[in-house]
């Protein structure tokens, strides 16, 4: 149950905080995590709760406007299926925070030697 709300947690701030400031606030956020954070799946555990935080976002988007039109003609655009520009938004935060989260560890060994 802790692991869960952990898991929660994370991915709201993914969310709430790239609403209110945009994409860039992800590897911060993930810096912040691989910080605090023990364990060695918590690499994956950033990626997995970005991708849910641009989830839920991408959800509310869907929700509120016609996203499927914008996707289907920006896909016509750049010679892909839809599906596939819905893929990429979701990849996008999950590799930002899983790299991100996978540096802390050396930037720290760096800064202290």
């Amino acid at each position: 149950m802790r692991t869960f709300v952990k898991f929660v947690l994370l991915a709201e701030a993914f969310a709430v905080a790239t609403y209110g400031l945009g994409w860039w606030i992800v590897p911060v956020i993930a810096l912040v995590w691989g910080l605090l954070a023990r364990g060695a799946g918590k690499a994956r555990f950033a990626a997995l709760a970005a991708t849910t935080g641009w989830a839920t976002l991408l959800l509310l988007d869907v929700s509120r406007g016609p996203v499927s039109v914008m996707a289907t003609q920006l896909g016509a655009v750049m010679n892909v299926p839809s599906f596939v520009l819905y893929i990429l938004t979701l990849i996008f935060p999950g590799l930002l925070a899983f790299c991100t989260t996978t540096l802390v560890p050396t930037v720290r060994k760096t800064a202290t030697a």
